[in-house]
């Protein structure tokens, strides 16, 4: 005899996020994650789904006409110098109240520009330039001040270790490791004089330096195949998992997080505390598989305390193609999420309002600085967002049910649409979610279910809360 389900079936939790299937089988995927998703969120409140936030241009113009390479909130002592500066390469801006003023001309093009801000002046850094530093309102330095800026080496990552500056990237020395003196009671450092250099292990078949970070009382110094850990008297090689991209590396309270784009079956993300890293992206492998290669050193990243967000290019998952795309990893979640934004991020950067608001910006490669995770939209354009869920096999997987069709629960429900698969059939648009309860008639039978959810929304970000399943009937084994 057929067995029913009468009491309803509640699928109404979904903390674990997005796992692919590349990364676990249906047979035993967590109920509480979903299979596909782009452009939601799971802690929002934590446990629905609800459709992320959009982004907003900073300033009232253009910063010019390219990518950005650069972005940097410089923070002075003194609050009238604060400045958010941008680059696209050849220019250097800053925002002055909503327009962007240039304020350093003639650099050579097509290079990332890198800032490091220490002494009450930001200099920059481009690799093939000489440095300049600037306090904000005077005119930029190109010669003594508090950072001896004539003889700052012409590198292009720098960091600060022990109240010196470290700085690498020299096209000359490319494994070097620069060390200014350490800063004296006058508030200057000094590169001619108590200053030291370091070579990092030169030659060892590992690559260049591509990125230095300081956490606390070290700095980790990334090659493009391993990292190294160096606190002003050891320099110790750690692992052989290194990062082709400065700008994939977020440093936080919770230790370095950074992409690896080397070598079949390793490419992914990875965190450390200064030992060897943990992979933490297998549940998107499927995501990471699918990262142009000629895409890794471009791999860019940003942390809002809560998440890291990697803007990985163009990916195609399951024939379909994501132009901008980015993985998200949820640091005390331990869970991952996808988006798709409008524009293509290249560079990102902490700025603090004169409210003392603290946001992210991106700059993209439309020549837009924005403001990310604010607003109904992406940069005026609508957010089309999409949830598949797990299979739902309502018991032993081997037996066929059958369902008359189901309620769905939405807290808001803008844009909201609800599709229904059964086994290996082809999708089916079941209608729009117009209330928060709703009831869906959708006569199916089959041995798994897989529903979804879609939405193209310029309004209020919508909340699913899950779905009930009411009067699902066990018809037995297949004969």
């Amino acid at each position: 005899m057929p067995t029913r389900f009468t009491e309803g079936i509640s699928d109404n939790e979904f903390t674990s996020g997005m796992i692919d299937d590349q990364s676990v089988a249906d047979s035993v995927m967590p109920k509480n994650a979903v299979r596909h998703a782009v452009n939601v969120l799971f802690d929002r409140p934590r446990g629905a789904v609800a459709q992320r936030y959009g982004t907003t241009v900073v300033g009232s113009g253009l910063v010019g006409s390219a990518v950005i390479t650069g972005l940097h909130n410089f923070r002075s002592s003194s609050a009238s110098n604060h400045q958010l500066l941008a680059s696209t390469g050849i220019v250097i801006r800053y925002l002055n109240n909503s327009t962007w003023t240039t304020t350093v001309t003639g650099l050579t093009s097509g290079l990332r520009t890198r800032f490091l801000t220490y002494l009450d002046r930001v200099a920059f850094l481009n690799g093939t330039d000489a440095s300049q530093a600037w306090d904000g309102t005077s005119a930029w330095e190109t010669s003594g001040g508090p950072l001896d800026i004539a003889n700052f080496p012409v590198t292009k990552y720098a960091t600060l270790l022990n109240g010196r500056v470290c700085a690498a990237g020299n096209s000359s020395v490319p494994n070097r490791l620069y060390q200014s003196s350490i800063v004296s009671t006058s508030s200057t450092i000094s590169w001619t004089s108590g200053n030291k250099n370091v070579d990092v292990f030169p030659n060892d078949g590992n690559g260049v330096i591509t990125s230095l970070h300081g956490t606390s009382r070290l700095i980790l110094i990334f090659k493009d195949r391993a990292f190294y850990r160096f606190d002003d008297n050891e320099l110790q090689r750690i692992a052989p998992i290194g990062t082709p991209s400065n700008e994939s590396v977020v440093t936080d309270d919770n230790g370095v997080t950074y992409f690896f784009g080397q070598g079949a079956n390793t490419v992914g993300f990875y965190m450390t505390s200064g030992g060897f890293p943990a992979k933490l992206s297998r549940p998107v492998q499927k995501w990471v598989d699918a990262i142009d290669p000629t895409f890794y050193g471009s791999v860019a990243a940003y942390t809002d305390g809560t998440k890291v967000c990697w803007s990985i290019g163009t990916v195609t998952i399951d024939d379909t193609t994501y132009t901008n795309a980015q993985l998200v990893y949820n640091i005390s979640d331990h869970t991952w999420e996808a988006r798709n934004y409008a524009d293509s991020f290249r560079v990102f950067s902490q700025h603090i309002l004169s409210t003392g608001e603290v946001t992210v910006v991106g700059g993209d490669a439309d020549s837009n600085v924005q403001t990310m995770n604010v607003g109904t939209t992406d940069n005026t354009a609508a957010i089309n967002a999409e949830c598949e869920f797990g299979p739902r096999t309502f018991g032993n997987r081997a037996k066929v049910k059958r369902i008359p069709g189901f309620i769905t629960l939405s807290r808001d429900f803008q844009g909201l649409v609800v599709h229904m698969r059964t086994d290996d059939k082809d999708w089916k648009c079941l209608g729009s979610i117009k209330q928060r309860e709703q009831r869906f008639i959708h006569q199916a039978q089959g041995q798994t279910f897989f529903p979804k959810i879609t939405a193209m929304n310029d309004q209020e970000p919508f909340v699913f809360e899950g779905f009930v399943w009411d009067d699902v009937t066990d018809l037995g084994y297949v004969k």
